[in-house]
């Protein structure tokens, strides 16, 4: 999955890409997680941190989204749901164990 945005975290002196933004820096920039969410920005809700480079790129790409009005859609659901475990009763191996498969 290509991030069109993504948070950099500093551990030492060593930086590296992060999985997400945190609650802090995405309270920092008025979004919740959900909203954040909804328009494509990866939310990492374990973190903690907050840092002022990561609240500045969400700044700019909140401006730039904004501009070009982008929106992203909910996941659309692609299978049927997943049916509960067939009542036993009325399945073959129940009627088998009911004695009801030997009846006249």
């Amino acid at each position: 999955m290509v991030r069109m945005i993504s948070p950099i975290i500093q551990r030492g002196n060593r930086a590296r890409e992060g999985k997400g933004f945190s609650k802090e820096e995405l309270k920092e920039t008025g979004l919740s997680p959900g909203e954040a969410k909804r328009l494509g920005i990866p939310v990492d809700t374990r973190r903690k941190t907050s840092y002022e480079d990561n609240v500045e790129t969400l700044k700019e790409y909140l401006k730039e989204a904004k501009e070009a009005k982008i929106k992203v859609s909910k996941p659309k659901q692609t299978g049927k749901p997943v049916k509960g475990r067939a009542y036993r009763g009325m399945t073959s191996a129940g009627k088998k164990v009911r004695n009801l498969s030997r009846r006249k």
